[in-house]
């Protein structure tokens, strides 16, 4: 007798789980016994399965496959209660009122039943164990009080809410949005639990609380459009069957689906809600809305069917036999489960002499651990702790895709590599990114301009070496180390052009900022400044006669070319004092790219009046870029190496005026696209200068080459009086032609006094350099003048 009482006692605590009666312990059965009368309460009627065939085979392997509850028999008293709340009391008053009393109730399925039945049985002490109640009431904060003797094999909300809150913080969502439906507490009241325990247990922020309901059915995509307008991927939603097809149809409309999306439904251990169409939506539309969305429901059964569980069976075998009893009873596994919960129970609180003990009864089932059908069967606060699983909708059928296991707090996935999904993110993630100029970019620009700043060296040591040669003395040298000094700063200003953050701190990025400025400001004057006063000098000479006759020598042209850098000086330093740079960065039109948006940002030198000094400087270099394109253009004629370069300055002109006005089109056009900008302009200052520098000195290099003492004066003589000839003459040539002895004899005349004029004016030159030798008492030259 002891040995069969600690038997029993080791199957009740789960510690012999796997024990096999028939084979180690033979346990005394009594034919009959004591019996143990077990209300039952059912639904037998269309639409409802039917509760009574699973709960024979739980008694019968109760009875013959383990030796609890020796000496007592297990007898059911059904009650069928219409699932109505008048029919429910009923079938509890009848059972109160018969003899012997139940000691515990197996049931009921219908929440409008059981509320007021176990708000009643705690009055007569009865435990009430449902295999079906799946209502959020009996979880509240009072439920303990209300429902002390209430007990629910089924897992409820709080196995569901934690499974969703272990699903979300798998994936690592903390940005999420809801849908609950406002008019059905049982769909209400775990919303809250959930959105709690998210918030404060996971870290998880609800974004928005979307609220429907059927009396404002047409709220239902405003509440959408919110969760949309928020940037909502991850969707949790608590509503009943036909509302959630109402609720993804609208989805599909506003093109929150597909795979930026996670829709997670309860589960309704059915998939005929998705044929429920609308007039909004066809068949094919909702399937495409719901696909890859998530349901979270209680498990059936357990999935490792080859455990043994209790009665020492094979899950699985016992899974078939009642299955095959009844296939579609969704319920089936739990009624199982509950009747060995209450026989356990029960064999804990029978006493000596058959004595039951309300309150032992309750304390077994808090303390219930025994592997069932259904998973681990433990209960805490009333609640069972058991299995949840989450399923995928997945070509047009539910798969499982991971499991919650209440009683052991375990979040398992099941073959995620297998679905062909993967997680999206839980919002469009903006990405901040510094737009650089390519290292390999920089570097190879910054090469050439050390290159053109080695060769424009090379041309200073030059022209400085050969200063004296008559060549180079007579094309003005210092305007020539001008020219090679600006050049030098635009070269220096395209490595400044380059450089960033990356190199430098914020802090020197705001002086080359200034540096950058002066140097390609000042630069491009003194290059063109020299070239447009030489220009300007030869342009004198050659097509106004009647000017002064005194020479023009070159402290006039650099006066002129102070005159130009006073004005680019004073306008730079108005600047820097009105409307200094301050390092700045500025972001570019957004690059929406799937779930990420990317925000460029490109670090730019900041001026609030730079437009304005921009213009100015803008306009005094258009004004002399103009009037050099003016000047080179009226000395095209002119061919005088040795004297003004001859027509490579206007050459250098034309070439500097292009580059430039492409340079600054392209640089307002691409300034967003910071490499491509910087190829352009570094590519139009390096080619322009470097042009600039070969058309003015490689033909100086090529008469070195060719002359090294610069002996043959009679050539430079012959070139001047060539040019001159050449500009005179001009008018005439277009001239057309005649055969008429009139035309020919105008011609004539007119070619005549041309000649006659130029010669006067020539002799006059002459007379007057001739008084000016006598005046200074170089009677030797005259003579051999004469």
């Amino acid at each position: 007798m002891i040995i069969q009482w600690l038997v029993s006692l080791l199957f009740a605590v789960g510690v012999v789980e796997s024990y096999d009666a028939g084979e180690e312990l033979s346990c005394k059965r009594r034919h009959g016994g004591i019996p143990l009368p077990l209300g039952v309460f059912t639904v037998q009627k269309e639409g409802y399965p039917d509760a009574l065939p699973a709960i024979r085979t739980a008694l019968s392997h109760v009875h013959t496959r383990s030796c609890i509850l020796q000496g007592y028999r297990l007898e059911m008293i059904v009650k069928d209660t219409h699932c109505k709340t008048s029919q429910g009391m009923k079938a509890l008053f009848d059972l109160i009122a018969s003899r012997p009393r139940p000691v515990a109730i197996l049931g009921g399925q219908c929440t409008e039943v059981n509320e007021p039945i176990a708000m009643a049985l705690k009055y007569w002490q009865i435990v009430q164990l449902s295999y079906a109640e799946t209502h959020a009431k009996f979880a509240s904060s009072d439920s303990h009080e209300l429902f002390p003797t209430f007990f629910r094999v089924v897992p409820g909300s709080r196995n569901t809410n934690m499974a969703k809150c272990k699903f979300v913080n798998h994936f690592g969502w903390k940005r999420v949005g809801t849908v609950k439906q406002n008019d059905q507490p049982r769909y209400a009241l775990p919303h809250e639990a959930l959105t709690t325990r998210l918030e404060h247990g996971f870290g998880v922020k609800i974004v928005h609380t979307a609220g429907v309901n059927w009396e404002q059915i047409e709220t239902v995509g405003a509440e959408l459009d919110e969760l949309k307008e928020r940037d909502v991927r991850i969707i949790l939603v608590d509503v009943d069957e036909d509302m959630a097809a109402t609720v993804l149809c609208a989805g599909y409309h506003r093109g929150m689906y597909g795979d930026n999306y996670v829709w997670i439904l309860p589960g309704y251990h059915s998939d005929r809600w998705m044929n429920k169409t609308s007039d909004n939506c066809t068949t094919e539309e909702m399937k495409e809305a719901a696909r890859n969305h998530f349901s979270v429901e209680f498990a059936l059964s357990r999935r490792d069917v080859d455990t043994k569980i209790v009665g020492n069976t094979r899950a699985g075998d016992v899974w078939k036999e009642i299955s095959d009893l009844d296939p579609n009873n969704t319920w089936r596994g739990y009624l199982y489960d509950g009747l060995w919960t209450l026989a356990i129970a029960l064999s804990h609180s029978m006493g000596e002499n058959a004595e039951f003990s309300h309150h032992k009864m309750i304390e077994a089932i808090d303390n219930s651990s025994f592997q069932g059908l259904t998973g681990k069967v433990k209960f805490a606060n009333n609640e069972r702790l058991g299995l949840v699983d989450i399923m995928q909708w997945s070509e047009d059928h539910y798969v499982p895709f991971a499991m919650y296991d209440g009683a052991e707090d375990e979040f398992r996935i099941i073959d995620i590599e297998t679905k062909g999904w993967s997680p999206p993110l839980d919002s469009t993630i903006t990405e901040r990114r510094r737009e650089h100029i390519s290292s390999l970019l920089f570097l190879a620009m910054s090469l050439l301009a050390l290159i053109g700043i080695f060769l424009a060296l090379i041309f200073l040591l030059i022209n400085f070496r050969y200063r004296n040669h008559r060549f180079i003395k007579m094309s003005s040298p210092n305007l020539n180390n001008i020219i090679i000094a600006g050049s030098i700063c635009t070269f220096a200003s395209v490595i400044m052009l380059g450089l960033d953050t990356r190199i430098v701190s914020p802090d020197v990025f705001v002086w080359l900022c200034y540096m950058k400025t002066w140097t390609l400001c000042l630069g491009f004057t003194l290059s063109f400044g020299a070239m447009f006063s030489k220009t300007w000098r030869v342009h004198s000479i050659f097509t106004n006669i009647r000017m002064d006759r005194k020479a023009i020598k070159d402290s006039k042209l650099f006066l002129i070319l102070g005159v130009l850098l006073f004005i680019d000086i004073c306008v730079l330093v108005t600047w820097a004092f009105i409307s200094p740079f301050s390092y700045t960065v500025t972001e570019l039109p957004h690059i929406p790219e799937d779930n990420i948006v990317i925000i460029p940002e490109v670090e730019k030198c900041y001026s609030s009046n730079s437009g304005v000094f921009q213009a100015v400087l803008y306009a005094v270099k258009g004004v002399l870029m103009i009037l050099g394109c003016f000047l080179a253009w009226e000395t095209r004629h002119v061919n005088v190496p040795a004297l003004n370069d001859s027509k490579y300055i206007g050459t250098s002109v034309y070439c500097c005026v292009v580059m430039s006005v492409l340079g600054l089109s392209t640089s307002v056009i691409l300034q967003e696209r910071v490499n491509e900008m910087f190829s352009l302009a570094s590519f139009f200052v390096i080619f322009s200068t470097t042009l600039t520098l070969c058309l003015v000195f490689v033909p100086k290099v090529i008469e070195l080459a060719r002359n090294p003492v610069g002996n043959e004066p009679r050539a430079y003589r012959r070139g001047l009086m060539k040019s001159v000839v050449a500009k005179t003459s001009q008018p005439m040539s277009p001239q057309p032609r005649s055969d008429s002895t009139g035309d020919l004899m105008n011609k004539a005349e007119s070619e005549n006094k041309l000649r006659r004029r130029y010669l006067h004016q020539k002799s006059t030159q002459l007379w007057d350099l001739v008084e000016k030798l006598r005046a200074r008492g170089d009677t030797q030259f005259l003579q051999q003048g004469k």
